[in-house]
C-alpha cells in the first residue's frame, strides 16, 4: 500500500472513530431517560394526535408511540424513496424541526383522507408519490404540528408552523448531519394497515428548556397549567393576553362543490370554472378551518365586505355537507 492510500485510510478511519464518539456523546447528553418532561409530553401526544387526525377520516385510527430515542440528523432524516418530510418552525425557540412520514405513512393517509372506507386484506400496492400526495401530507402535517404544540403546553408555550412539504431535506445552515436530535416515531394504525410518523428535534431546540424538562415530575407535569392559572393570576393574565393576540387563518367561501378528478386534470391557464351561487348567495366565515357564521356579501368604498348574519350551526348543518377534507 503507498503512502497516500495508507495516509487517506488513516485519516478516513480516524473520522469515523470521532463520529462514533460524537454520536455517543450526544446520545448521553440527550438522552429522553434524562428528560422526564420531555416523555410526558411524548407520553400524551399519540392520544391528542388520535384526536386531531382521526376525524379527517371515516376510518377509525390508533396512534401509538413506538419509540423515543437520542440520534443524530444524519442517522435520522436520510429519506427512503417516497417519504416526505414537513419542514416546521419553531418561532420560539428560533429552530427547525421535521416530521417525517414513511411511504406507507404517506399512502394510508391519502387513502383515508380522501375518502377510502377500507383497505384490501394485503394491503395497498406501492406506486410513486405525487405532489398531490405532498399537499394532502400537508394536512397530516399540520394536524401533527397542533398535537405537538398541545401536548408541550403542559410545560412550555411553543406553537409549530409547517413550511415545505419535500423528498429531500436541506439542513438549516446552523444544523450538520451529526447534530444530536431526539427522534419519536409514531405509528398511524388504520385498522391494522400500519405507517410511520417520526419527530425530529434538534437538541439545540430544547437546550433553553432542558432545566424544565428535567426538572419536571410527572405528578407535576399533569396538572402545571391547573395550577399556574390558579395560583399565579400574573400568569393567567399574560396567558389570556397572548391568546388575544395568536393569529388564526381566516376564510370566505363563496361556494364549494365536489368535482371529478378527470375536471382537475383537464384545468389549464385560461379554464372557465363555473359556481352555482347568485349574485347575493350567503358567503360562508371559516377561522382556522372550522366554519364558524354565514355572512352577506357587500361592497364599500371599491373593496367587497363581509357582515356576518348569522351563526354557523354545527347540529343544523354538518361540515361534512361542505367538506372534502
Amino acid at each position: 500500500m503507498s503512502n497516500s492510500a495508507l495516509s487517506e485510510a488513516t485519516a478516513k478511519k480516524r473520522m469515523e472513530t470521532e463520529r462514533s464518539l460524537e454520536r455517543a456523546l450526544s446520545t448521553g447528553q440527550n438522552s429522553p431517560d434524562r428528560l422526564p418532561g420531555l416523555q410526558m409530553i411524548f407520553g400524551q401526544l399519540p392520544r391528542v394526535m388520535t384526536e386531531e387526525i382521526g376525524n379527517l377520516s371515516l376510518l377509525p385510527l390508533k396512534v401509538r408511540l413506538l419509540d423515543l430515542s437520542a440520534s443524530t440528523i444524519g442517522d435520522i432524516c436520510a429519506l427512503p424513496q417516497g417519504a416526505f418530510a414537513g419542514v416546521v418552525r419553531a418561532e420560539r425557540w428560533r429552530s427547525w424541526l421535521y416530521f417525517l412520514a414513511d411511504p406507507a405513512a404517506t399512502t394510508l393517509f391519502v387513502e383515508a383522507a380522501t375518502g377510502c372506507e377500507g383497505f384490501p386484506p394485503g394491503g395497498l400496492p406501492a406506486r410513486k408519490p405525487t405532489r398531490t400526495d405532498a399537499n394532502v401530507l400537508r394536512v397530516l402535517f399540520r394536524r401533527v404540528a397542533r398535537a405537538l404544540t398541545s401536548a408541550f403546553s403542559i410545560l412550555v408555550d411553543v406553537g409549530f408552523d409547517i413550511g415545505a412539504v419535500v423528498e429531500k431535506i436541506e439542513l438549516e445552515p446552523q444544523l450538520t448531519a451529526s447534530s444530536p436530535v431526539i427522534a419519536a416515531r409514531l405509528s398511524l394504525d388504520y385498522g391494522g394497515h400500519i405507517g410511520v410518523i417520526t419527530i425530529v428535534i434538534p437538541q439545540a431546540a430544547l437546550d433553553p428548556i432542558r432545566h424544565v424538562l428535567a426538572g419536571a415530575a410527572p405528578s407535576e407535569s399533569l396538572n402545571v397549567a391547573a395550577h399556574r392559572s390558579r395560583d399565579d393570576p400574573a400568569w393567567s393574565k399574560q396567558l389570556s393576553e397572548e391568546i388575544a393576540r395568536s393569529f388564526i387563518e381566516l376564510n370566505g367561501v363563496l361556494e364549494e362543490r365536489p368535482i371529478s378528478l378527470g375536471e382537475v386534470q383537464r384545468f389549464a391557464v385560461g379554464s372557465v370554472v363555473e359556481l352555482q351561487l347568485s349574485s347575493m348567495s350567503r358567503v360562508r366565515l371559516d377561522a382556522d378551518e372550522s366554519p364558524v357564521f354565514w355572512c352577506e356579501l357587500g361592497k364599500r368604498d371599491n373593496a367587497l365586505i363581509l357582515r356576518v348574519d348569522d351563526e354557523f350551526d354545527q347540529q343544523r348543518e354538518t361540515v361534512d355537507e361542505y367538506y372534502g377534507l
